[in-house]
């Protein structure tokens, strides 16, 4: 974990390097230093606009602008999302994602509240960053019935790798039921695309969600996923109710059927 003093320095630095550097033309801070919730763990989210005939020269030399925030631990990117992501983590703990794309990809690359560091063409002035939209209607009837389907699908995985005494492979299905019972829990209590659920769930919740967690033991984790399906259970009732989504009744007699063969 690097230090408040060290992270300010790196956004200082990546925001001098935008105004120095003619090949971009906007920079900004996007997630927990942009929204104002940032704490001493909170990585930095920057954005870089570059001059598209520029681009290639700027993304070439890359690596070479990083090294040059500090030593660098870490250092990868990809482009999974439509537009160039870069990762990286100083030796001093700093940490973070310098997201690049030329203007016409501005919708593309970030979602939620931003900060402006820099903006010589005026590109960020009216500019703004809707969250992605939330399902409605069908396609959260849809997505709803899918979750559920899913959720019930590795529950039959876990009874059958606990019977099995596959430890490993049960606390990995669990998780997978773990993230099915999240998705569920967003749409109940119609949380934004991406939205934390620390932050977004009520604290009593939480802490039953928490008694879910289960040691390295078959009867363990086969209580978890039953005290997981209470939750679910009286969690989505309304869902289902708002939605006329349908909840997979014979699906769930016959997973649980399975307990007395094991």
């Amino acid at each position: 974990m690097a230090s408040i003093a060290a992270r300010s320095a790196t956004v200082e630095n990546f925001r001098r390097i935008a105004v120095e550097d003619s090949r971009v033309v906007a920079a900004f801070l996007g997630g927990s230093l942009a929204s104002g919730l940032a704490d001493q763990y909170s990585d930095i989210d920057m954005y870089y606009i570059i001059d598209s005939a520029e681009y290639e020269s700027f993304h070439s030399s890359i690596r070479s602008l990083i090294d040059g925030l500090g030593p660098v631990a870490y250092f990868d990117e990809h482009n999974n999302f439509g537009f160039d992501l870069v990762l990286f983590m100083l030796t001093n703990g700093t940490k973070g994602e310098l997201a690049l794309g030329t203007s016409d990809k501005l919708k593309v690359m970030h979602a939620g509240p931003f900060k402006v560091l820099v903006d010589k063409k005026d590109i960020l002035k009216d500019a703004q960053f809707p969250y992605e939209k939330m399902l409605e209607g069908d396609a959260l009837r849809k997505d709803t019935e899918k979750q559920l389907r899913w959720y019930w699908y590795w529950y039959g995985i876990v009874l059958t790798a606990a019977a099995r005494d596959h430890l490993w492979s049960a606390q990995s299905a669990l998780n997978t039921m773990r993230n099915h019972l999240f998705n569920l829990l967003k749409y109940s209590y119609n949380l934004r695309p991406g939205a934390k659920i620390d932050r977004s769930l009520p604290r009593p919740l939480l802490i039953e969600l928490g008694m879910t967690l289960p040691t390295l033991d078959p009867n363990s984790m086969k209580a978890a996923a039953a005290r997981m399906t209470i939750i679910l259970k009286r969690e989505t009732e309304n869902l289902l109710k708002t939605t006329g989504a349908q909840y997979p009744i014979l699906f769930e007699k016959t997973v649980l059927a399975r307990r007395s063969l094991n």
